[in-house]
C-alpha cells in the first residue's frame, strides 16, 4: 500500500485526467505558414498510385522528349509558316509556343484527376470539421488547395515547356543565338505559371459545387471540352479569333503565341486569340474561380461543416 494511501489505480487516473487539461507546450506553426500542409497534402496525396497523377508526368516527359528531338534535328532549318514582325522564325524557336497545343491536355487530367474532386472529397468526408476545429481559416484552405493543385498541373505546363527553353538555350551555336534563346527562358516560365494557375483554380472552383467528385469531374470535363469547343466553334464561324480566348487550353496557347510574337496564317489550324484577349480570359478564369472558391469554402464553414 502506497505511503499516501491513495490507491495505484486512483493515481492513474488522476494522472490521465490531468493529462487531458494539459496544456499544449510543444512546437507550434505559425499562423501564416498553415497553409504549407495542405499543399504537401495535394501533392503527396496525388502522387500516390499511377492514374493519378504519375502515368500523366511519364507523358510529359515523352512529349517534351518528342518535341525536343525534331527541335534538334532542324535546328538549322525555317519553318516558313510562322512569322514573327515580317521575319521567318527557326524551327526550334517555333517548337516552344506550339508545345503549348499538347501539354494543356495532361493539364486537364491532372486537373480532373486531382482538383476538380478535391474540394468536393472533403465535403463528403466531412474534412471541414478537421480543418476548421483546429486554427485553420478558409484562407489557408484555399492557399493551400490552389498552391498544390497547381504544382500538379505544373508539371505539365511548366516542367516540360521550361525544360525545352533550357534545350533550346543550349542549341545555340554562339553568344549571339544564346542571348537571343535565354529570353526566351522567362517566357516560357510566365506561360506555364499562368496556365497552371488558372487550370487549378478553375478545377477547383467546380469541385466545390457539390458534394460528389463524380460531378464536380464531370463539370469540369463539359466545361474544358464542350464549353472549350463550342467557343472555338463560334470564333471560327465568325471569324473572331479572340472570341476563341474563352476556351481555356486555347487562352494559354495564345498567350504563349502572343509572347512570342508568332501568328499563324489562316489555314494552318484553328484560330488563335490574341495575347490581349488570352491574357484577359487567363486572368478573368483565375480571378472568378478564386471568388467561387472561397464563397463556396465560407459557406461551408459557416454552415456548421466547420467549427470554425
Amino acid at each position: 500500500m502506497p505511503l499516501s494511501g491513495q490507491h495505484p489505480a486512483g493515481r492513474a487516473a488522476a494522472a490521465i485526467h490531468d493529462l487531458g487539461y494539459k496544456r499544449y507546450l510543444g512546437n507550434r506553426r505559425p499562423q501564416s505558414t498553415r497553409w504549407r500542409v495542405l499543399v504537401k497534402n495535394v501533392v503527396t496525396t496525388s502522387w500516390r498510385g499511377w492514374w493519378r497523377m504519375k502515368m500523366w508526368v511519364i507523358g510529359c516527359a515523352v512529349t517534351t522528349v518528342a518535341i525536343g528531338v525534331p527541335m534538334y534535328i532542324s535546328r538549322d532549318r525555317i519553318f516558313e509558316e510562322l512569322v514573327r514582325r515580317g521575319m521567318t522564325v527557326r524551327w526550334s524557336d517555333a517548337l516552344l509556343p506550339l508545345s503549348f497545343r499538347f501539354f494543356p491536355w495532361f493539364a486537364f487530367i491532372l486537373a480532373a484527376a486531382g482538383a476538380a474532386g478535391a474540394v468536393a472529397r472533403d465535403l463528403r468526408a466531412g474534412a471541414f470539421e478537421f480543418y476548421f476545429s483546429r486554427p485553420v481559416r478558409p484562407i489557408d484552405y484555399v492557399l493551400g488547395k490552389v498552391v498544390g493543385s497547381a504544382m500538379v498541373v505544373s508539371t505539365a505546363l511548366l516542367a516540360g515547356p521550361f525544360l525545352l527553353s533550357l534545350f533550346r538555350v543550349g542549341l545555340a551555336r554562339d553568344l549571339d543565338e544564346v542571348l537571343p534563346a535565354l529570353a526566351l527562358v522567362p517566357r516560357m516560365l510566365l506561360v506555364g505559371m499562368l496556365g497552371s494557375v488558372a487550370y487549378a483554380v478553375v478545377a477547383l472552383a467546380f469541385s466545390s459545387m457539390s458534394t460528389r467528385p463524380r460531378i464536380t469531374t464531370a463539370m469540369w470535363a463539359a466545361f474544358y471540352l464542350l464549353f472549350g469547343s463550342i467557343a472555338e466553334g463560334l470564333a471560327f464561324a465568325l471569324r473572331t479569333p479572340d472570341l476563341a480566348a474563352i476556351s481555356l487550353p486555347r487562352a494559354v496557347e495564345g498567350f504563349a503565341f502572343g509572347l512570342f510574337q508568332v501568328s499563324v496564317p489562316p489555314g494552318f489550324g484553328r484560330l488563335t486569340p490574341g495575347i490581349a484577349a488570352s491574357y484577359g480570359a487567363l486572368l478573368a478564369y483565375t480571378a472568378v474561380g478564386l471568388i467561387v472558391l472561397q464563397i463556396r469554402v465560407k459557406r461551408a464553414e459557416r454552415a456548421g461543416l466547420g467549427g470554425g
